[in-house]
């Protein structure tokens, strides 16, 4: 999927709503996903590959994240 220029496609799945292919730079982490598709890293609780990951996981070809929204409040 990725190129020999450096870059992995990943498939982010956004709240439920949406899904798109990225193609980010080898080495890419959650958070830099995360400010490619303008979410603030504070409002979002990430999942790669089915497991948590914090915003400084790093991305590799073909993973798959699933984006939740953060819900507060009391």
């Amino acid at each position: 999927m990725g190129n020999v220029r450096g870059t992995i496609k990943v498939r982010a799945r956004i709240f439920g709503r949406e899904e798109r292919i990225l193609s980010l730079p080898r080495g890419s982490t959650i958070e830099k996903l995360l400010r490619a598709l303008s979410l603030n890293p504070v409002e979002v609780v990430a999942t790669k590959n089915g497991e948590v990951v914090t915003e400084d996981e790093v991305l590799e070809e073909g993973d798959e994240v699933e984006l939740y929204s953060v819900v507060s409040g009391g």
